[in-house]
């Protein structure tokens, strides 16, 4: 393995598409359901952002902020720029088609030619690996089928790999749009909000101390008018 893959934007863009993909309960959902379910049904029934209409660096930008609460993925700006010109088009086509094809595989409704559309969870991951198709290559060898595989607990999951030969930063793209153009029929995704500094309790303690003030603005008030009665 090379000393710059997995980098700090590559753990950073894995972990918002893993939280995305996952079995953990969507907080903005009314139904409790997870994220993987609640992107399925968006999927199904609502828009398929996968299709040649949609771009996969406006896509990923925003699958990432419907789980950061708003924040940009990766953070550093140079980083992002990288990576978002890389998906726009940078990436060889045949890794694009194989990333389309097995998102679409996770998300559509599972069949018996189609086992991915029923995981749990899916991991995405990045790897410095030799490869024979050029620079880039969505693992294996751009299958338009992901991996199904079992863990510990039994739960099937997929594994996404884009797997890179070359142990080196992305060119810099200084000029890339950012955040990407919208496509058009985009719907919005659920969006897990920022918790306000201090949440419930903070909240509550503002209306307490409004209440205050309006009674001793009240009392205040009284005062006066009894005053003048003098």
């Amino acid at each position: 393995m090379g000393s710059f893959i997995n980098s700090q934007a590559d753990n950073e863009i894995c972990e918002a598409l893993n939280k995305r993909f996952s079995d953990d309960v969507d907080p903005s959902d009314a139904q409790n359901r997870t994220y993987i379910t609640v992107l399925r049904d968006h999927f199904q029934n609502r828009e398929n952002f996968l299709d040649g209409a949609h771009h996969l660096n406006r896509v990923f930008h925003r699958l990432a902020k419907s789980v950061t609460g708003g924040a940009s993925v990766p953070r550093n700006k140079q980083s992002r720029h990288r990576w978002l010109a890389l998906l726009r088009g940078t990436l060889p086509a045949a890794v694009m088609q194989a990333i389309r094809n097995q998102l679409t595989a996770i998300l559509t409704q599972a069949s018996a030619a189609n086992p991915a559309g029923s995981v749990n969870y899916v991991v995405f991951s990045t790897q410095h690996v030799p490869t024979r198709s050029g620079t880039f290559e969505l693992f294996d060898q751009n299958s338009p089928a992901p991996q199904v595989l079992t863990d510990a607990n039994q739960k099937a999951y997929c594994s996404v790999v884009l797997q890179c030969n070359v142990d080196a930063p992305l060119p810099d793209a200084p000029n890339e749009t950012d955040p990407p153009t919208a496509d058009p029929g985009e719907t919005t995704f659920a969006v897990r909000r920022r918790p306000q500094k201090g949440g419930k309790k903070a909240r509550k303690s503002v209306k307490k101390s409004s209440a205050k003030k309006k009674k001793i603005i009240t009392k205040k008030g009284k005062a006066k008018k009894a005053g003048k009665r003098k």
